[in-house]
C-alpha cells in the first residue's frame, strides 16, 4: 500500500466522519462494549479455571511435574505434527485463491496462511488473523471486496471441517463425556452428530445444484463447485485432526491411561467453537476451561500441563517465523519500489 492509497483511505474516513458523526460515535461505543465483553468473558474463564484447579488440588508444582513427565519423543512428535499442520493450513488460502480465480505464487499463499493462522491463534481473529491478512493481501493486489470474500471462504472451510469431525466423533468414535457435559449438551451426543453431518450434506448439495450468486446487501458470493468444496472438507478436517493430535500427544499418558484421543478431539473442537463465538483472543482461559470440563478431576493437572505445552509449541513457536515473514513483506513493500526506480 503506497502513500496515495493511505491518503485516499484517510480522506474517505474523514468524509464519513463529517457526513455521519453520530454513526461514528455509535460504532466506537459498540467496539468498546465488544472489547469489554470479551475481556469479561476471559476474566470469568480464568477465574473458573483457577476454581476448578483449586478444587482438584492442582498446584503450579504439579503442573510443572506434569510437563516434566511428558517424554521427549512425545514433544518431538508434537513438533513434527505442528509443522505438518501448518503446511496443511496452506490449503485454506489456496482454496480461497482458487475460488476467487486470482493468480498468486504458492510462496505468497503459504505466507498468508502461516501468518494469518499463527497471528489468529495468538492474538485472535479480530485483533490478529484478519487484520494481518488484510495487510498482506492488500499489498498483493486484492481489493477490499475480494479480501472480504476471501475471509468468508476461510470461515466456511473452518466450520465444514469442524462439523465433519464432530459428527464422525459423536456418532462412531468412543467419546467419554462427563455427566456435567452431557447435561449441557441438552440433546444426546449422537443426535448432535447427525445434525452436524446433515449440515455438511446440505452444503454439498447446495454446491452441486445451486450455481446462482448469493447476494447479501452489496456483497455477492458464489458457492464453490463440488470438487473444491470437497477439498474444503479434507483440508479443514485434516487441520483439526492434527491440532487435536498435537494436544493429545502432549498429555502424560502413563499417568493418565483413561484419556483417549476421541474425547480430546471433541473437547478441542468444542473449545474452538466457544472461542470463535466469544471472540476471546487465542481462546485464553476458554480452551483451558472447556478441556477441564470434559475430563475428570483427577486428570486436571495433566490437562493443564498439556495445554501449556500446546500453546508454546502450536501457538507461540510458529508466531516467531510468522512475524519475520510480516516484517519481510513490509520491507519489500516499502523499499523494493525504490530499488526498482534506481535500477531504471
Amino acid at each position: 500500500m503506497n502513500s496515495n492509497d493511505d491518503e485516499k483511505e484517510s480522506t474517505a474516513a474523514a468524509e464519513i466522519s463529517k457526513t455521519n458523526p453520530g454513526s461514528q460515535i455509535v460504532s466506537r461505543l459498540g467496539e468498546s462494549a465488544k472489547i469489554t465483553a470479551i475481556v469479561a468473558i476471559m476474566f470469568v474463564a480464568f477465574w473458573l479455571v483457577k476454581w476448578k484447579l483449586t478444587q482438584a488440588g492442582v498446584t503450579v508444582a504439579k503442573v510443572q511435574e506434569g510437563i516434566s513427565n511428558v517424554p521427549y519423543w512425545q514433544i518431538g512428535l508434537a513438533l513434527a505434527l505442528t509443522a505438518l499442520n501448518y503446511l496443511i493450513l496452506t490449503g485454506y488460502d489456496w482454496i480461497a485463491v482458487r475460488h476467487l480465480k486470482k493468480s498468486l505464487p504458492m510462496s505468497k499463499v503459504m505466507t498468508g496462511a502461516i501468518v494469518g493462522y499463527s497471528y489468529g491463534n495468538v492474538l485472535g481473529w479480530l485483533l490478529g488473523g484478519n487484520a494481518v491478512r488484510y495487510r498482506l493481501y492488500s499489498t498483493w493486489g486484492f481489493s477490499l471486496v475480494e479480501i472480504v470474500a476471501f475471509v468468508t471462504i476461510l470461515a466456511t472451510t473452518f466450520w465444514l471441517g469442524l462439523f465433519l469431525l464432530a459428527g464422525v466423533a459423536f456418532i462412531w468414535l468412543p467419546v467419554k463425556l462427563t455427566e456435567d457435559v452431557q447435561e449441557k449438551l441438552m440433546l444426546d451426543h449422537h443426535v448432535w452428530g447427525y445434525l452436524f453431518l446433515a449440515s455438511i450434506a446440505i452444503y454439498l448439495s447446495a454446491c452441486a445444484f445451486y450455481r446462482k450468486p448469493i447476494r447479501i446487501r452489496d456483497f455477492e458470493v458464489t458457492l464453490p463447485p463440488v470438487r473444491l468444496s470437497a477439498m474444503q472438507l479434507i483440508v479443514s478436517a485434516g487441520d483439526f485432526l492434527l491440532a487435536s493430535l498435537v494436544l493429545y500427544w502432549l498429555i502424560p499418558h502413563e499417568a493418565n491411561p483413561d484419556i483417549n484421543f476421541s474425547t480430546v478431539l471433541v473437547a478441542y473442537l468444542t473449545g474452538q467453537i466457544i472461542t470463535v463465538m466469544t471472540h476471546v483472543p487465542g481462546g485464553y482461559g476458554v480452551l483451558e476451561l472447556t478441556l477441564l470440563s470434559f475430563f475428570p478431576m483427577e486428570s486436571h493437572g495433566a490437562i493443564v500441563a498439556a495445554v501449556v505445552l500446546f500453546r508454546v509449541i502450536y501457538y507461540f513457536l510458529p508466531f516467531v517465523p510468522a512475524t519475520l515473514l510480516v516484517l519481510y513483506n513490509e520491507y519489500r513493500v516499502r523499499y523494493r519500489p525504490i530499488e526498482m526506480i534506481k535500477r531504471t
